[in-house]
C-alpha cells in the first residue's frame, strides 16, 4: 500500500520515534483494513486520502496522548509538540506532499526500468539536480535535442503512472 510510507513519515514528523512510527502505521493500516468495507467514497469531499488522513490524525493524536501518562513531569518535546499540533484540517496538505511524494517514487521506479539507465540519468539529472542540458548532452554526447526528447517522453510516462495510482488509491 502506497500509504504505508506515508502515514509513518507523518508520524515521524509529528515527533514520534521509529519504532512508535512503526507500531502506529500497522495499526493505521489495521484499522484501515477493518473498514474499507464502511467506507463509502462520496464525490464531493470523501476520498479515501481524507478519510486515511482521519484515521492516521487521531492513531497520531491518541498515540502522543498515550506518552504524556508514561512520563514524570516536567515537560517533554512530545507534549510540546501535541500542544502545537496543527488542526485536523492542517494535516490535510502534509499527507498530500507525503502522498504525492510516495507516489512519485513508486512512479519513478517504474519508469526507471522501463528506460535506458542513459535515458534515466538524463531526465534525472536536467529535471530533479536540474543540470543544464547542454552539460548533459556532452556528458553522454547526445544532442541537446535528444536530451529534450528523452526527458520529455520519460516525464509523460511518469504523469500516465501517476494518474494510474492516483486513481487506484481513489478507488477502495
Amino acid at each position: 500500500m502506497l500509504y504505508r510510507h506515508v502515514v509513518h513519515r507523518l508520524a515521524m514528523q509529528r515527533g514520534m520515534q521509529t519504532a512508535d512510527a512503526d507500531d502506529l502505521t500497522q495499526q493505521v493500516l489495521w484499522s484501515v483494513s477493518r473498514a474499507i468495507e464502511r467506507f463509502d467514497p462520496d464525490a464531493h469531499n470523501a476520498r479515501f486520502r481524507t478519510w486515511l488522513r482521519k484515521i492516521a490524525h487521531n492513531a497520531i493524536i491518541n498515540a502522543l496522548g498515550r506518552q504524556r501518562r508514561d512520563r514524570g513531569a516536567g515537560g517533554s518535546v512530545a507534549e510540546q509538540l501535541l500542544d502545537t499540533m496543527a488542526a485536523t484540517e492542517e494535516v490535510n496538505p502534509v499527507l498530500e506532499a507525503e502522498y504525492r511524494r510516495e507516489i512519485f517514487l513508486v512512479a519513478a521506479a517504474q519508469v526507471r526500468k522501463e528506460v535506458g539507465e542513459e535515458s534515466w540519468s538524463c531526465f534525472w539529472e536536467t529535471t530533479i539536480a536540474q543540470r543544464s542540458i547542454e552539460d548533459i548532452a556532452q556528458q553522454f554526447n547526445r544532442t541537446r535535442g535528444s536530451v529534450y526528447t528523452v526527458r520529455c517522453r520519460i516525464v509523460k510516462r511518469l504523469k500516465q503512472i501517476v494518474e494510474r495510482l492516483d486513481a487506484q488509491e481513489d478507488t477502495p
